[in-house]
């Protein structure tokens, strides 16, 4: 359907913005997406989620309601709600379809009160359903025929930044966010930590300001540099939690990333399925017994194999291996 000049303009600036950002800023891509959205219909709340349709996983990286920023994270969905019926047609979902009754049954946020209008469209990648972006509303009949075709022309524009110009269709959040550099040595594991310490930091920097609140005020920069800490915070959050919606594997389900033990020698290979096992870390002791080996030559693997992944503690192997914790570590001996 042919779509009026003001969608028009609201789309063209927003293809702009989006192609203006650093390709690791997924948060402003999300912004711009809902800055369009809200530019040509009433909008109080608007999400943009990733879908792991096999493991009925779904990630929040975007989440804005009634005027703010909300806490993003990922969560199941079950098989009678918005999201299962997007994933089994691959169609728009709209409020005036059923009357609100598959998006009642989802994860309500923001406000207690229900959305009176709602569009949810999908983003369909080269392997199927990729995410979704939702826009509800307190106000009836205003997602009309139009503001879904456009919801559904920036779906692809931020599906196509968010995996632009990647052969391996992996997010180079590097870019902007040095703290969740994956330089293949620990992936997920070094991401945790980077943006903890880049989150450590921030509330450093906030402590800092709360001790020159006076001198702040009196300079009119206080309520900026605030925004702008908080700005920051949620741009982590996205930043992390898009990658997780994209490349973590969930509830043991083998995903594409790289092996991340790629570089470790056979010995080494062997000393980390020790220390890593289900039923505890047997200790140097118990993996000098099981290998046939001194209990020196297992502290040479596992303190080389350290090296090679970018770990300090034998502890950390457990996430890397197994994507959390286990059995409480033996004494190393």
């Amino acid at each position: 359907m042919p779509l009026s000049d003001p969608v028009v303009r609201a789309l063209r600036h927003a293809d702009q913005k989006m192609h203006e950002v650093e390709r690791g800023d997924v948060f402003s891509v999300y912004d711009a997406c809902r800055a369009a959205v809200s530019a040509i219909a009433p909008v109080d709340d608007f999400y943009i989620a990733l879908v792991k349709d096999r493991d009925r996983r779904i990630s929040y990286p975007y989440l804005f309601s009634n005027g703010r920023y909300l806490e993003t994270g990922s969560l199941t969905y079950g098989p009678g709600g918005v999201v299962a019926w997007i994933a089994a047609s691959h169609k728009p979902y709209r409020y005036r379809d059923d009357d609100g009754a598959l998006l009642n049954r989802g994860v309500r946020f923001g406000d207690d009160e229900l959305s009176a209008d709602a569009a949810v469209v999908p983003m369909i990648g080269e392997d199927g359903l990729v995410g979704i972006i939702g826009a509800l509303s307190d106000t009836p009949g205003v997602f009309t025929d139009e503001v879904v075709t456009a919801m559904t022309w920036l779906a692809g524009v931020v599906l196509d930044r968010v995996q632009a110009a990647d052969p391996g269709r992996r997010l180079d959040l590097s870019l902007v966010y040095p703290e969740l550099e994956d330089d293949g040595r620990a992936g997920a594991l070094l991401a945790v930590n980077r943006t903890s310490a880049a989150l450590t930091g921030m509330a450093a920097e906030i402590d800092g300001l709360r001790e020159r609140l006076d001198e702040l005020a009196q300079e009119g920069s206080l309520d900026d540099r605030l925004a702008a800490l908080s700005r920051r915070c949620f741009e982590v959050q996205a930043a992390i939690i898009t990658r997780v919606g994209q490349h973590a594997s969930v509830d043991g389900h083998a995903d594409s990333r790289p092996d991340p033990l790629e570089g470790l020698s056979p010995r080494e290979r062997d000393v980390v399925a020790l220390v890593t096992s289900r039923t505890g870390d047997p200790g140097n002791a118990g993996i000098a017994r099981a290998l046939d080996i001194g209990t020196a030559t297992v502290k040479t693997h596992v303190s080389s194999a350290l090296g090679k992944l970018g770990l300090q503690h034998r502890s950390e192997l457990r996430w890397l291996v197994h994507g959390g914790p286990g059995p409480a570590d033996l004494p190393e001996d």
